[in-house]
């Protein structure tokens, strides 16, 4: 499809689903920057000129809360590769979409993954899209058993 070659959403998406994936991108960027600068992310959401539209706030607010939480269940699923020693944009991506999973029930966890892989796609490498599906598939095996992927 052509819609997979661009990473854009198809004509007539409906708008809810045009600015969860704003958000998403929204902080995608403030948490790369918070990682490559090793400064706290809240520091440089503050600092930052870009305004959290309400769900790009909630999993903000979520990931503020719940970061201890989210990297332990990254790393524990990702077992063979430490936090540090992931991609920075790959590792962001992780806990906006593990956050998503965990406490965000409403959305289904195959539309998570998409867009998770969308992301990797569009900001990070070949590789990144498979490592990322496989992560979180097994995000989804433990948190939305039964819920297809």
């Amino acid at each position: 499809m052509d819609m997979t070659a661009t990473n854009e959403l198809p004509e007539g998406t409906p708008d809810y689903i045009a600015k969860r994936r704003q958000g998403r991108e929204t902080l995608l960027g403030l948490l790369y920057e918070a990682e490559l600068k090793q400064d706290d992310l809240e520091t440089i959401v503050e600092s930052s000129p870009l305004d959290l539209d309400g769900y790009a706030q909630n999993i903000f607010d979520r990931l503020l809360k719940d970061i201890e939480r989210i990297d332990d269940e990254v790393s524990s699923i990702s077992q063979k590769w430490e936090l540090e020693r992931m991609v920075a944009v790959d590792l962001s991506i992780l806990r906006i979409s593990m956050c998503e999973i965990i406490s965000n029930p409403k959305i289904p966890a195959a539309v998570i993954v998409s867009e998770a892989v969308e992301l990797a796609a569009k900001y990070s490498t070949d590789a990144s899209g498979p490592f990322i599906n496989g992560v979180l598939a097994e995000a989804c095996l433990r948190f939305r058993p039964g819920e297809p992927i």
